[in-house]
Order: structure tokens, then C-alpha cells, then sequence
């Protein structure tokens, strides 16, 4: 299925902005585009450092649990990035004038990208997508009204269901997605090279032992019989295609432990381990044993309801905050 890939979903929108002036709470006017970076700007994000764990603020998208990321950027021109490449001995043949420029690529308006990757709902018509947004609205409505107030045709918007049909409208297909979750290789028995070939050969053995056998029953030249095996064997090569072609447009497998409370327990306990190691240095063997059994009790590994990482938060190990307070106490002292 487009877009899913190892249980998650990988949306990719380009929406674009409006071009009539919009005018802000003070009175002023200016463009949507110039309010849409003003937003994204001001908009908190992961608490990912000593500076944002003080002020208390994070990110709206972290109020949602199946959301991992979400990028969003304006996008007002495409870059150009120079003349196609070619060979020079051909371009001079040909004449080619290297000094008059390609057509150039130019949007129509400003697009706003927002990507987000989500864990998917493989028993949802569409992945679990419009859940997902409509889930994203009930809790962050108001920063969604001021991050995507300033796009066409987000007027019309007014619930959940409507902002996931919107974000639909504007939805690209996700054709190469990055998931980095995957700890030991995905399961593809029956898809490497080996199994590729056997099939093939397999499969042209087959053809054309029926194709001799019914070429002979029937009493056919020696040119029939000769062609038989090539024949067979572009037939099998072309089943194997086909099959290819199938299967490979199937999401691969889900791994292990990758949806988004798996993967903030994870973190959260490894980060917890790293500061106990560091705690245990030195110690004898009976004072380690019976710190680990207390670690085990505190953590809780195989419970993702409690003792967890929050969403949004880099870091759960308290390390952020108290450097940020040693900052500020020194700051007092001075």
C-alpha cells in the first residue's frame, strides 16, 4: 500500500497558500505566507534542550500518541540547481549553446510541506490517516487553525472529519519513506536473489518440459521444439516479474516494539540504564545486584503504561532541567 511502510505511515502534503493579504490582531496587513513562517517560528517545539525543558512548552503534535514526527516548512520557489547534465563531446556535435538557459520550473503560488510520520492502522480503509488527523484536531485544534489558517481552502474546515479530508486533497504519494526502526532484518523469505532465481529456473524447467511434451505430442518440427525453451524462459521471467511488481508494492512487515509508547519506553530506559552505569562504578557485586533489582522495580521494562518517556521529550533522564538549574543558580551567585 502507498505511503505504509513497516506499520507507519508516512504522510507528505503540499498545500498551498493563499495570495490575497490577510490581516493580523494589530490591524496590519501583510501576506499569508509571511503570517504562515511567523507561525512555524513561534511554534514550541521537542523539548530538547535545558532552555525549552524551563520553559515548559512542547510541541502541540506530541498531545497525539501515534505521532513520531512532523516537519512543515514554506517552499516558495523550487531550487535550481544548474543545466541537466550531458555529455560535452555530444553537446558540442549537437551545437549546444551552453550559455542559453532550460526551462525553469516556477510554482504559481507559495506551498506549505507538512510531512508527518505516524503510526499506521493496517485495519482502517485508509491506514488509519483520517483517524490519525481527527484525533490531531481534537487535541491541538487551535495551533492547526493557526498553522494552516493562512492555505487554501482550509475556510471550509470546521471538525475533524473535514480537516482529514482537507489534508487528503492535498496529499502526494510517499514513494520513498525512511523508517529506522527495524532492529533485526524484516522477514522477506522467498524475495532475495537465491529464491529469485530458483524460481526462474525452476520455472523455465516446467515450461518447457510441458511445451516439449506437447509440441512432440502433436508432432511438431525440430524449430518448434528449439524455441520452446527460450519461449519458456521469457514466460517465466515474466511471471517472476509480475510477481516482483506484486509483492513489492506490499508495505513491508511491521517490526517489533515500533509504534510510538514502544519506542518512548524504549528510550526511557536506556537512558535510565546509562545513568545507573555510571552510578555503579566501583561498587561490589552484592551492592550492583541489589541497585539492578531496584532499577528493574523503578523501570518496569515490559510495562509501557508507566515509567516512561513523555512525548516530545528528548531526554527523560532529568539531565536537561538540572543543568539549566545549576545555569541559573550560578547566575544567581554572580
Amino acid at each position: 500500500m502507498a505511503n505504509i511502510d513497516g506499520g507507519h505511515y508516512f504522510l507528505t502534503t503540499l498545500i498551498p497558500l493563499k495570495l490575497d493579504r490577510m490581516q493580523r490582531e494589530d490591524g496590519s496587513f501583510t501576506s499569508p505566507s509571511h503570517i504562515l513562517r511567523e507561525v512555524l517560528s513561534t511554534l514550541p517545539t521537542a523539548q530538547q534542550s535545558p532552555a525549552c525543558v524551563a520553559a515548559g512548552l512542547n510541541s502541540p503534535f506530541s498531545r497525539c500518541t501515534r505521532t513520531h514526527f512532523v516537519r512543515a516548512f514554506v517552499i516558495d520557489q523550487p531550487m535550481y540547481n544548474g543545466r541537466d547534465g550531458g555529455d560535452a563531446l555530444i553537446q558540442g556535435l549537437r551545437s549546444v549553446n551552453l550559455l542559453a538557459h532550460e526551462p525553469v520550473d516556477n510554482l504559481s503560488r507559495p506551498y506549505l510541506m507538512f510531512c508527518a510520520d505516524l503510526d499506521a492502522r493496517l485495519g482502517e480503509a485508509d491506514g488509519g490517516l483520517s483517524s490519525w488527523a481527527a484525533g490531531l484536531w481534537a487535541k491541538a485544534e487551535a495551533e492547526l487553525r493557526a498553522i494552516f489558517s493562512s492555505c487554501l481552502g482550509f475556510d471550509r474546515v470546521n471538525d475533524g472529519d473535514t480537516f482529514a479530508a482537507w489534508l487528503k486533497r492535498c496529499q502526494i504519494e510517499t514513494t520513498m519513506s525512511f523508517n529506522d526502526y527495524y532492529v533485526p532484518a524484516p522477514d522477506l523469505h522467498g524475495y532475495t536473489l537465491q529464491d529469485i532465481v530458483t524460481r526462474l529456473v525452476a520455472g523455465t524447467v516446467v515450461l518447457s518440459a510441458l511445451a516439449w511434451w506437447g509440441l512432440a505430442a502433436l508432432a511438431c518440427s525440430s524449430w518448434w521444439l528449439l524455441a520452446a525453451v527460450p519461449i519458456a524462459a521469457a514466460l517465466s521471467l515474466a511471471g517472476v516479474l509480475r510477481l516482483l511488481w506484486v509483492k513489492g508494492s506490499k508495505p513491508f512487515p511491521a517490526g517489533a516494539n515500533t509504534d510510538l509508547p514502544s519506542v518512548l519506553k524504549a528510550l526511557h530506559v536506556q537512558q535510565r540504564f546509562a545513568l545507573l552505569a555510571a552510578q555503579m562504578q566501583g561498587v561490589d557485586r552484592a551492592t550492583l545486584h541489589a541497585r539492578f533489582g531496584q532499577f528493574l522495580n523503578e523501570v518496569r521494562p515490559d510495562d509501557m503504561a508507566v515509567a516512561t518517556q513523555p512525548p516530545g521529550v528528548i531526554r527523560s533522564d532529568g539531565t536537561p532541567l538540572v543543568a539549566h538549574k545549576r545555569v541559573a543558580q550560578k547566575r544567581a551567585i554572580a
